[in-house]
């Protein structure tokens, strides 16, 4: 059976799954959206949502709107995933290496993002200035950088924008950092619906899940939903501070 690990110097440094689901992300969603929209127009089913992005105020306008909602779309569907769907999107968080090529998961996560992303999109128009190109690529390479294990920091700019010293908390192996900071882009989503927590400066947990191990082979990721399950408490409505006084794991 062969496997996923890539060796450098005898140390695992990434696994060749998450570099072609990180490709195969925007290819579905633009592959998939005019098929969709062809199936509500056949349906006599008009656009339920219309951007109020004109012309007049250009392509950079066009791209924030739709970025925004993309990421309005995918802040709930990782939610629900954590809700609803950890066994699959467990394989995820199993990782215990962070790394850019390590936003794999299991194939069935298509389904929520198909039902949860996809086609509430293709039922939004996006108007005449819809920079699709752009959009595609800020998705596929953001949660690349997300992942990165450098101790990237955005400074004050994490209250707008989501860097991987914020995202490690969300794959943090501390309880208290479970089920906190599902945003990819916009880190303003976890404030404003109470998932915050704000990582100290020299916070850097361990990552990974205590149920399982990260899947080695084929076989293994795709039966790994059958290997664990776990409930999912409620986030408080807030956004947590730093407990001071902390042992904080640090990353070789």
């Amino acid at each position: 059976m062969p496997e996923f690990l890539i060796h450098v110097g005898g140390t695992v440094v990434a696994r060749w799954p998450g570099v072609l689901f990180g490709l195969l992300v925007p290819v579905f969603a633009l592959l998939i959206s005019e098929p969709l929209k062809a199936f509500w127009s056949s349906l006599s089913v008009g656009p339920l949502l219309t951007l109020p992005v004109s012309e007049h105020l250009g392509a950079g306008a066009a791209f924030l709107a739709t970025l925004l909602l993309f990421d309005f779309l995918q802040y709930w569907e990782h939610r629900f995933e954590h809700r609803f769907f950890w066994s699959v999107h467990a394989v995820h968080h199993s990782v215990e290496e962070l790394s850019a090529a390590t936003s794999y998961s299991h194939p069935l996560q298509f389904v929520p993002m198909f039902l949860l992303i996809s086609v509430p999109l293709s039922l939004v128009d996006f108007g005449p200035t819809s920079p699709n190109g752009m959009v595609l690529f800020a998705i596929g390479l953001l949660p690349v950088l997300i992942h990165s294990p450098v101790r990237l920091r955005f400074g004050p700019l994490r209250h707008l924008l989501v860097d991987p010293h914020y995202h490690r908390i969300h794959h943090s192996l501390e309880e208290r950092h479970f089920d906190r900071n599902f945003s990819i882009i916009f880190s303003f989503w976890d404030r404003l619906f109470g998932t915050c927590v704000m990582p100290r400066g020299d916070e850097w947990p361990a990552t990974g899940i205590h149920e399982a191990y990260s899947p080695r082979t084929v076989a293994e990721l795709l039966l790994f939903p059958l290997r664990l399950a776990r409930p999912t408490p409620a986030p408080d409505a807030t956004c947590l501070p730093p407990e001071p006084g902390e042992a904080n794991r640090q990353a070789a």
